[in-house]
């Protein structure tokens, strides 16, 4: 029977009560750590609450992916459908595996009692756990300007090409940044319109020779050099009108244009974590080789940890880890 205090609301689904009282390890984040976290832990027959958040993380937002194995090539969306089948398939084999899902939720807070961790997600639907699993990945860098906040809820500032770009039919782009991820979302934009512009503070491009040909080739893309983004301009319709930028530290003045991608980089999603396991000043989570954090019982693998290669292959493989030494943890408990 379900613990009343700890996995039911006032406003909950009755599906909850089929829940074990207490989880082998709840998993955090859905992305392919975490998914690939989800279906080793199910074969050491754990019992396993994943909260996926967004499924696919950052790897949804990918283009092309040419460096997982096995794969020799693919969108992220295509990558991300292949592990959330396995996922789904393992959720759905309930005589031999015990997974329970949670999608489109996040976790707001943990706290812990003795050898149980208590985790609260933001449908206010309260879990426990012998032991967690943190693989959020990392979620886009802000630039904290004004118009920014009305501008991201659909008004025309994205953060994800290959699931918006298609939206940008024929309209005046700006993307800002000028690393990698700005040069990939210029090139998936000039499938749909000839007018963009990437506009960066530096004084030069960084990143892959490949993409910095592509775009100095191209004939729909322009690159603005040594500009501050000031603010995020709206017309009546609260819809974007264009930016208001300063070039070479001249005075700001108005680039008209009908949609923004923000591409400056990403933070980990790890505030929840403050005060909970240790952090670098980066925000990352503080991991040894084992994935074990400074907690006992609570480990993380993927972008959100401080380890220093961020790919889907590296993630995958952390994700797995993380869900082995979960496990032997619950072993010698």
């Amino acid at each position: 029977m379900v613990h009343k205090d700890w996995a039911r609301c006032g406003d909950c689904d009755d599906s909850i009560e089929n829940y074990p009282d207490v989880f082998d390890t709840i998993i955090i984040g859905a992305g392919p750590a975490g998914m690939t976290a989800a279906v080793y832990a199910a074969r050491r027959k754990m019992k396993i609450l994943l909260i996926c958040g967004k499924v696919g993380g950052q790897m949804q937002w990918s283009s092309d992916i040419q460096n997982y194995t096995g794969v020799a090539q693919a969108t992220g969306p295509e990558l991300t459908k292949l592990f959330f089948d396995h996922v789904k398939k393992v959720d759905d084999d309930n005589d031999h595996f015990d997974l329970w899902l949670r999608e489109k939720e996040t976790v707001e807070n943990i706290s812990s009692k003795k050898d149980v961790f208590f985790v609260q997600t933001n449908t206010k639907q309260k879990f426990r756990s012998r032991t967690i699993v943190v693989t959020t990945g990392k979620i886009p860098r802000l630039l904290h300007i004004p118009g920014e906040d009305i501008a991201m809820k659909g008004n025309g500032l994205s953060f994800c090409a290959t699931c918006d770009a298609p939206l940008y039919k024929d309209k005046k782009m700006v993307v800002i940044g000028g690393g990698n991820s700005a040069m990939d979302v210029a090139l998936q934009l000039s499938k749909f319109t000839d007018d963009i512009t990437i506009m960066t503070d530096l004084d030069h491009l960084i990143g892959e020779a490949v993409l910095m040909e592509k775009v100095e080739q191209h004939p729909a893309i322009s690159v603005k050099f040594e500009v501050k983004t000031n603010e995020i301009l709206l017309d009546k319709k609260v819809q974007v009108r264009g930016v208001l930028i300063s070039e070479g530290g001249g005075k700001p003045h108005e680039f008209k244009c009908e949609g923004i991608f923000e591409e400056v980089g990403q933070v980990p999603a790890t505030d929840f974590l403050k005060g909970v396991v240790k952090l670098n000043d980066r925000n990352e989570i503080v991991v040894n080789r084992r994935c074990q954090t400074n907690v006992p019982g609570i480990f993380a693998g993927g972008d959100c940890t401080d380890q220093a290669h961020k790919q889907v292959i590296v993630a995958a493989g952390e994700g797995a880890i993380a869900a082995l030494e979960a496990h032997e943890y619950l072993l010698r408990q």
